[in-house]
């Protein structure tokens, strides 16, 4: 099973965690970590750096790091983690459907879960116009 780490800035990494027990129930899989502007970049670096090391100690099959943004922290970080470990991947741009597909598809190798969790975020960018909704939900 592929371990799934959501690391983003401010709250949006606690409030993801809370949208994805709305919809897929509590207990799920989803680790995450918030850089806050109180506790500051060599905090954050020292909390990602310990959750991964725990992660591998346990029996996975690898670590998919979700971030907000390509270039920030978060994600600077998970690469410089990813670069001295294997089997770890980091994804940036994440949206609510990319995390759920990696949690709902996580016992798919990691490269392979990698892939599929960045064409659910292509795919799931849309315009108003481009969007057909049922009539039940209206």
């Amino acid at each position: 099973m592929i371990e799934v780490i959501f690391a983003a800035h401010g709250q949006s990494a606690p409030a993801m965690a809370d949208s994805v027990a709305m919809v897929l129930g509590a207990g799920q899989r989803l680790h995450t970590l918030a850089l806050t502007h109180d506790e500051g970049i060599a905090h954050f670096r020292r909390q990602l750096t310990s959750l991964v090391a725990t992660l591998r100690q346990g029996a996975n099959d690898g670590i998919l790091i979700l971030t907000d943004m390509p270039a920030g922290t978060p994600y600077n970080v998970g690469v410089e983690l990813a670069l001295a470990h294997e089997n770890m991947d980091v994804l940036s741009g994440a949206n609510f459907p990319m995390v759920l597909t990696a949690l709902d598809q996580n016992e798919l190798p990691l490269a392979e879960l990698a892939a599929l969790v960045m064409a659910t975020g292509r795919e799931s960018i849309h315009g108003f116009v481009d969007v057909e909704f049922p009539q039940e939900d209206f």
